[in-house]
Formats: structure tokens, C-alpha cells, sequence
């Protein structure tokens, strides 16, 4: 029987790692309270998710999905039970969601965009898969455009665009009170975030709005 090939191996290293610390995903998680507070112990759940964010920073996701599948299919018997009921849920987890886990994916490599957008209160991100490039930097006006919020095939309401707008902006002024934070005090890692526009690839379904964590590197600047 063939070795493991360095994608499984890669599988099988985040399991290991995560498994052997599971209070590691409340690291990977990032929110200031799980750092300074020690909220809690990190659950099945946690674990599941820090596992498939560090996979999805070094794979792509369906390669991800191909190394876990020939581990249950091809390696199975190498494996202990408690690893085979991780990679059963890791391929749950990846069928049952793959466009939330490619946008997860797309977002870990895009720290710079996220935090320059986070930094300017004027553009809105928007990701929209069928797009050459899926996520993007958009003016107000031209999202708008490109997604009427009104007729026939609007995928959103002027309520849904307001409240875009309005969290936005919320999120901007908690960006701009992080930096300054982190402006005095470099060491600290203060939250900050900012809004994207999900465009679902089902033309029947309707444009979604996600807060996404963004972490400021010393210097920045809006």
C-alpha cells in the first residue's frame, strides 16, 4: 500500500495537532476574549473549524476534499477510530458547505484587502464566485448598480442594502478605534472587522451579508 501522499499527510498534521491541544482552536478562533479571558474550552466545533481554516490556508479546498476521501477509502485501516470520525466530519462539513468553505479560503488569503478595506469607509467588498476575480473592492453606487435591490430579478431589498450600509459603517468606526489602540499600544491586538456582500452562485437565492474579522498590522493607516 502506497504512503500517505503530502496532501493527507498535511490532513492528517492538523488533525494531529488539534486533537493533541483542542484549546488551540480558540487561538485560531482570534477573538479577544478567548485570549485575555480564557472563555471557556474549545468544543467539538471549535475544533472542526480551526482544522479546516489551517487546511484551507495551504489547500485548496477540493484537494482538501480528496485527501480526506482517500484517507477513509484507501487508509482507513492505518487510521484510529477517533481520526476517521474527524476526517467523516471534515468531509461532511466540506460537502454540505463547500461555497461558505471556499469563501472562508479566499478570505484567509486576502488579509490585505480586508484590512484595507476595513480602513476606508467609502468601498464595500463584495464576493461573487462567478466572477473572475471573486472577491471585490466595489464604490457604493456601483454595488447598487451591479445588484439593484429593486425589480424583477433583485436578490435583495432596500432594507437589506441600508442595513448593509449601516453595519458598514458601525464596523469602520470600531476599525478606527482599533487603531488607535493598537497605534499606542503595538503589542495589543485589538478587534476590528469589516462587511462583505456574499452573491450565492443559485441565481434563485439571495445576497447574504457576513462580518468578517480583520486583523491591523502596526502602521496602518485608512
Amino acid at each position: 500500500m502506497h504512503p500517505p501522499s503530502p496532501e493527507q499527510a498535511l490532513v492528517l498534521a492538523a488533525i494531529e495537532r488539534f486533537m493533541a491541544d483542542p484549546d488551540l482552536a480558540l487561538e485560531e478562533e482570534g477573538t479577544e476574549a478567548q485570549r485575555f479571558e480564557g472563555a471557556g474550552s474549545a468544543d467539538a466545533g471549535d475544533v472542526l473549524g480551526a482544522i479546516l481554516r489551517a487546511l484551507t490556508m495551504v489547500l485548496p479546498l477540493e484537494e482538501i476534499e480528496l485527501a480526506v476521501t482517500g484517507l477513509l477509502t484507501v487508509h482507513c485501516d492505518q487510521l484510529d477510530d477517533d481520526t476517521q470520525v474527524v476526517l467523516e466530519a471534515l468531509l461532511s462539513a466540506i460537502e454540505r458547505d463547500d461555497e461558505e468553505m471556499a469563501l472562508e479560503s479566499l478570505l484567509a488569503s486576502e488579509a490585505r484587502l480586508l484590512e484595507a478595506n476595513a480602513l476606508d469607509g467609502n468601498c464595500l467588498l463584495v464576493w461573487d464566485p462567478t466572477e473572475d476575480a471573486p472577491l471585490q473592492e466595489m464604490e457604493i453606487l456601483d454595488v447598487l448598480e451591479r445588484y439593484p435591490c429593486r425589480g424583477e430579478s433583485a436578490r435583495w431589498t432596500c432594507d437589506d442594502f441600508v442595513a448593509l450600509l449601516e453595519g458598514k459603517i458601525l464596523q469602520w468606526r470600531k476599525t478606527m478605534v482599533a487603531l488607535e489602540i493598537l497605534q499606542e499600544q503595538p503589542d495589543t491586538r485589538p478587534a476590528a472587522s469589516t462587511m462583505v456582500l456574499v452573491v450565492p452562485e443559485d441565481p434563485e437565492a439571495p445576497l447574504q451579508q457576513v462580518e468578517v474579522g480583520v486583523t491591523l498590522t502596526p502602521g496602518a493607516c485608512p
